[in-house]
């Protein structure tokens, strides 16, 4: 199965935010962007709010629900 990138502009995977998210206990979308770089070129995978025409298919504020 292929892997899903969240952020495709840094070439980051779902399991590789989910891994930091789990062992840094990351609760924040600031600190995960920080400690990533996920969501700091387009910003798109961000929010549903900062990807107007849906083209990602999750977001890193959807992962820390």
């Amino acid at each position: 199965m292929e892997e899903i990138e969240v952020c495709i502009c840094k070439r980051i995977t779902l399991s590789e935010l989910l891994e930091v998210i789990d062992n840094e206990g990351i609760k924040d979308i600031r600190l995960l962007i920080e400690k990533t770089k996920a969501g700091t070129v387009c910003k798109m995978c961000i929010s549903p709010e900062d990807d107007p025409y849906g083209e990602r298919d999750i977001h890193l504020s959807e992962l820390l629900k």
